[in-house]
């Protein structure tokens, strides 16, 4: 009864500080967001503890490092000089995605990577000429993501994928905002994809872990 209570408060204070975020996004005033912005993660890190029945730090360590490593990316591109260190968190936080979809993954399935392929392909093709000294960068993490998607799918956890395909969504028009053409809409729809992304990843690893709870 506590958890269940703790679980709502939690999503209504997430709720809250998101809706602040985004309004502070529609009215350009980025400077407030230091104060909605870097607290996303923690409440949905703090949701992750709250509704897990397992031990994290021993069983999901690698998703849990996932979470933290989002966050110092959140932080890092707040700041104008904190895109290269916020890729670079996103990016292992990406990796760190991969290991524990792989861990926990049924089976192989290789007649999704035509599709992966497709859309790293499309995305590359279209925003590579823009991208002049961050193309290096840029596409390694467009795999990056490509590899988390095509794992995500290896789970057969609607949820994991879901969180994934919310992921490369945010992920992509993030990259067009940035080097094509930046726009409010665009960057309220890479908020509010972000964090449901997150969240669907959650419940998917706590639905994970209540099922392997139940056979063991």
């Amino acid at each position: 009864m506590i958890k269940s209570v703790n679980i709502k408060l939690l999503l209504v204070l997430l709720a809250i500080v998101f809706a602040f975020d985004l309004a502070f996004i529609a009215m350009d005033h980025s400077s407030w967001r230091f104060f909605t912005k870097p607290l996303l993660l923690p409440i949905i890190i703090w949701f992750y503890f709250t509704y897990s029945k397992q031990d994290v730090f021993r069983i999901n360590q690698w998703f849990l490092s996932g979470l933290i490593l989002s966050f110092l990316g959140d932080v890092f591109l707040l700041f104008g000089w904190g895109f290269m260190p916020g890729l670079g968190s996103f990016l292992l936080a990406h990796i760190c995605y991969i290991v524990y979809f792989f861990k926990i993954k049924k089976k192989n399935v290789w007649s999704w990577l035509p599709f992966v392929f497709l859309y790293l392909g499309s995305f590359i093709y279209y925003i590579y000429p823009y991208l002049n000294e961050m193309k290096i960068p840029v596409v390694i993490y467009g795999i990056t993501i490509a590899t988390m998607l095509y794992f995500s799918i290896s789970t057969y956890s609607l949820l994991l994928i879901l969180g994934a395909i919310l992921f490369v969504i945010s992920d992509s028009v993030l990259a067009i905002n940035m080097f094509v053409q930046h726009s409010t809409e665009k960057e309220l729809v890479v908020m509010i994809t972000y964090v449901l992304a997150q969240l669907m990843l959650v419940l998917g690893v706590v639905d994970i872990e209540k099922k392997n709870r139940i056979i063991q």
